[in-house]
């Protein structure tokens, strides 16, 4: 991909993205050809999805433009290209583990200054081994970092249901519930408490599945402290230090 957009000899950079960016634009922008656009983006995708989850979230926030490139945007695609110079060598380490499968819910809320939209991201682990992450901009306007974690963590839960019963099939039966790990308070109490009141009773039915899955021990709920989460590498993007700190937990090395 680096000789491929002439990238070999560029100068590395330490974060796929600089915190707080943004995709959408202000003022007039340069339009750019959305066909190389998207194909490097779809090269870029194919990374995250694969053996490179740490530039996911940078690589799904571009993606948003990928029917209206700007340069600012094949700037920031080749910033990505810049990053993986400097870590071309970074891989997945699987090693043996009790084989137990935990998972991280987080997210950004209001992180999408264009629509509000918030971020969740979720990644789910058997032993130290990561198998599953994901980053996604949520489909609704969340009214409180309470909500958007909220759903984050029931979007997380239907993951935790299929890779169960996918292990299952394999012959690896987890014994417990699925521990989700979460790092609000908030969520925490709304998904062991279904009371209704003013401040949840417009969130969708959809979501409250959750209650069910912890209500028949398929999962539970654990609270995380922020500085642990692992997650929050697919809701935004880090400084430096806590951006390496996450890719180490997630064992790319």
């Amino acid at each position: 991909m680096l000789k491929e957009y002439g990238m070999e000899n560029c100068r590395p950079v330490s974060v796929p993205l600089t915190p707080g960016f943004q995709s959408n634009c202000e003022g007039e922008c340069r339009k750019i050809d959305p066909t190389e656009y998207q194909s490097l983006i779809g090269s870029l995708l194919y990374l995250a999805l694969t053996t490179r989850p740490d530039i996911l979230h940078s690589v799904t926030k571009l993606s948003q433009r990928n029917a209206d490139p700007h340069l600012e945007h094949w700037t920031a695609a080749k910033h990505i290209l810049r990053y993986l110079k400097g870590t071309k060598d970074m891989k997945l380490h699987f090693s043996c583990g009790n084989g137990k499968l935990i998972g991280y819910a987080d997210a950004d809320w209001g992180g999408c200054t264009t629509d509000r939209k918030s971020y969740s991201g979720s990644v789910f682990f058997i032993g130290n081994c990561v198998i599953s992450w994901e980053s996604k901009k949520q489909d609704i306007v969340a009214l409180s970092s309470t909500e958007a974690e909220y759903v984050s963590t029931s979007n997380a839960s239907k993951e935790a249901v299929y890779l169960s019963r996918l292990l299952h099939e394999l012959g690896f039966l987890q014994e417990n519930c699925v521990p989700i790990n979460v790092d609000n308070q908030g969520a925490l109490q709304l998904a062991y408490n279904p009371v209704h009141h003013k401040r949840t009773k417009h969130v969708d039915i959809k979501y409250h599945h959750i209650r069910d899955l912890i209500k028949s021990n398929t999962i539970k709920l654990v609270y995380c402290p922020t500085n642990d989460m692992v997650a929050d590498i697919f809701t935004k993007n880090l400084a430096k230090s806590k951006h390496q700190k996450f890719v180490s937990l997630i064992n790319l090395k």
